[in-house]
């Protein structure tokens, strides 16, 4: 099975800290233990939410923009990664190994299976490769709909299908996942290193994530151009926020 980990955002993050030495060290060497074991698929750092934007539509899906940063940090998100686990059970079991140098030991995690309750097939890797483009991620908020693993029908999936096709082959369309509702998920809180555990599903259903998808453009004006035409299963009612990812170059040069 795979699994959404999701750090959420703090005070640090939104501020752009930099990250330091013993924070590197330690994430390098729990993700070795996960890749060693093939376990580990994908980690990716988001920038503050100053540097993103979300999207609403009106009729004819003229985009609403907000820019940001964004008020409620503490459901934001600030990095992700995709790992392979047995069960719910397993990946909780890892994250509580999370590091105690990320946040002072106060980081919160949240874990989602992946998979869109339609069926509809993820696809691709969000990781970096040669080029210099920036990646962006797009992630679809939830509804009160989506939270109940709603299956939008074989004519919408079939619609989203072709246009994660063709935007996959391409290029610009890197990665696209679709996640199960809070119901099914956990958090992980820590206090100084411990951590404590929760059961779904969670009440601040507008600042969830549905499902997302990792662009590679030129500009955030490519991506809204993207999510103009994409067949999202809210149509008109989609919402989504639109971060760019960090490159592993940004993350090292404040240790350079």
């Amino acid at each position: 099975m795979r699994f959404l980990i999701v750090r959420k955002a703090d005070a640090d993050t939104e501020a752009g800290a930099p990250v330091t030495q013993p924070l590197l060290d330690a994430m390098a060497e729990y993700c070795d233990v996960l890749a060693s074991e093939g376990r580990f698929l994908a980690g990716e750092g988001l920038k503050p939410s100053r540097e993103g934007v979300r999207v609403s539509f009106r009729d004819g899906r003229t985009p609403v923009i907000v820019d940001g940063p964004f008020a409620e940090a503490k459901e934001l998100v600030a990095g992700f990664s995709i790992i392979e686990a047995d069960s719910m059970e397993d990946a909780v079991d890892w994250v509580k190994r999370w590091p105690a140098e990320d946040a002072n030991g106060h980081a919160e995690i949240e874990i989602r299976p992946v998979g869109c309750p339609g069926g509809l097939s993820n696809f691709g890797d969000p990781a970096e490769d040669e080029s210099d483009r920036p990646r962006y991620m797009v992630m679809l908020k939830a509804n009160e709909r989506s939270e109940t693993d709603w299956n939008p029908g074989a004519e919408i999936l079939g619609k989203m299908a072709e246009a994660n096709r063709a935007g996959h082959e391409a290029g610009y369309l890197i990665a696209g996942n679709g996640l199960s509702s809070s119901r099914h998920a956990r958090r992980v809180r820590f206090s100084k290193g411990q951590p404590q555990v929760f059961d779904g599903p969670f009440a601040e259903i507008k600042e969830m994530v549905a499902g997302f998808w990792v662009l590679r453009v030129d500009s955030l004006d490519d991506v809204i151009a993207w999510a103009r035409t994409y067949p999202f299963p809210d149509g008109d009612d989609a919402r989504l926020e639109i971060r760019p990812l960090y490159s592993m170059k940004e993350l090292l040069a404040p240790l350079a």
